[in-house]
């Protein structure tokens, strides 16, 4: 691969690392919402038994998209390591290779 090539798919897999990682973070966000609007509905007066059973419902497919949210995060790491142990960077790109070996190192943490 040429230089400007590397540069490229490099960007784009850090890029899709970090959207990945964003999109964990607000699965995760998601599930407390819920999970709060939840307590809310039971605590009313008369809590509705529909609005009750679509809430829950509503929680465990937001449960479900944090193991799939993470498992995509772990796919993505694996890409990029292994794409930074099999390329060779030029010197313009040390800085950005440095910055993708601490997002990994957060990633994994």
């Amino acid at each position: 691969m040429t230089d400007t090539q590397i540069a490229k798919q490099f960007k784009i897999k850090v890029s899709s690392l970090k959207r990945i990682q964003k999109d964990l973070t607000f699965a995760k966000k998601e599930v407390g919402q819920e999970e709060e609007r939840l307590q809310k509905l039971l605590a009313a007066p008369e809590p509705d038994d529909f609005r009750v059973r679509q809430q829950k419902q509503v929680i465990l497919e937001s449960k479900a998209m944090v193991p799939d949210a993470q498992n995509r995060l772990e796919r993505a790491a694996t890409d990029l390591e292994m794409f930074m142990s099999a390329e060779t960077f030029g010197e313009d790109l040390q800085e950005q290779k440095a910055e993708a070996e601490a997002l990994l190192i957060e990633v994994r943490a």
